[in-house]
């Protein structure tokens, strides 16, 4: 699933003309009292993308290349939630892609957080039925391609910008209002947003609460497809890398249940999926996310072949 970065940069500088970059194994030294800076490999990968993206080097299916500054990572983690969920026991692995303060209260309750032999069971058919239909394992190669920008566009907020939307915040909850960053006063109006908005809504304030306390944040917007609702998923940037803030309002045997509820419309509706593995694995992903956020589908068992909007059947 990792991708090679640094085939990434060496494809770019010879399609660039030879141009010359300089790659470091791990990130520059920060001075002393200030934070620690951009890694030079990571300014180099996204420099290299910027200027690929200009010259039309790399799929158009490359969402990384134009999405989001870290789009490639918050595709990698919606990929492995989505493998975990048709892993046997992969309830636990699912928990360690969320933020440190949900995995520390849902694991207040590890034991409701293990595999039954019926949810290993309904797996298991999963897998079968999957390898049967697209003669290959549930496993996502190209997160970019499969997490289109059709499917699921990405807004990011550095630490300090303005906020962008409450965790939890689905369809119909409260939103805080975008206002300019790069200024005291945005900082001010940002942290009045965040209040307001967590104050109407239950649960945290992922973007909020990540820019107040310098952290970068993100929401995955995921559009209505396949017989399910739109879907914002919010994401932080914490020190082990980039995960999904949940709703305080899932503990652990609700997030179980969720699952084997999502993986058994899936299994349900194997006749209806579609032709096309890629926008099987969107469907599926789709299905289990709402599952998570505790949200149900447009109807029972609402898991059909209507592709993503601007896909093709």
């Amino acid at each position: 699933m990792k991708r090679n970065h640094l085939a990434i940069v060496a494809a770019a500088a010879f399609a660039l003309g030879g141009a010359s970059f300089v790659l470091a194994e791990d990130n520059t030294a920060a001075p002393p009292g200030n934070p620690q800076p951009q890694g030079t490999v990571e300014k180099t990968e996204q420099g290299v993308r910027n200027e690929a993206a200009k010259v039309g080097i790399g799929s158009a299916d490359k969402a990384s290349e134009k999405m989001s500054p870290h789009a490639e990572q918050i595709h990698d983690v919606l990929a492995q939630v989505a493998e975990a969920a048709f892993t046997k026991n992969g309830v636990t692995d699912i928990v360690e892609r969320f933020t440190k303060a949900d995995r520390d209260r849902l694991d207040q309750n590890k034991d409701a957080l293990k595999n039954d032999d019926t949810l290993n069971g309904r797996i298991a058919e999963l897998q079968k039925d999957w390898k049967d239909k697209y003669n290959q394992s549930f496993d996502i190669k190209d997160e970019d391609k499969v997490f289109n920008q059709q499917f699921a566009s990405i807004d990011e907020a550095q630490a300090g910008d303005a906020a962008r939307t409450a965790s939890g915040t689905v369809n119909g909850d409260t939103t805080a209002t975008p206002v300019a960053p790069n200024s005291a006063a945005s900082d001010q109006a940002a942290r009045k947003a965040d209040d307001a908005a967590g104050a109407a809504a239950s649960g945290t304030n992922a973007a909020g609460e990540a820019t107040a306390k310098n952290r970068d944040a993100a929401i995955v917007r995921i559009a209505a497809s396949h017989g399910m609702p739109a879907l914002d998923v919010p994401f932080v940037h914490e020190t082990t890398g980039w995960r999904i803030d949940i709703p305080d309002s899932v503990d652990s045997a609700k997030l179980k249940a969720n699952i084997q509820t999502a993986l058994t419309d899936i299994g349900e509706m194997k006749a209806q999926w579609a032709p096309d593995a890629d926008e099987a694995y969107r469907a599926a992903t789709h299905r289990v996310l709402l599952g998570i956020f505790d949200k149900p589908a447009k109807e029972a068992g609402a898991l059909d072949t209507g592709t993503t909007p601007g896909t093709a059947k």
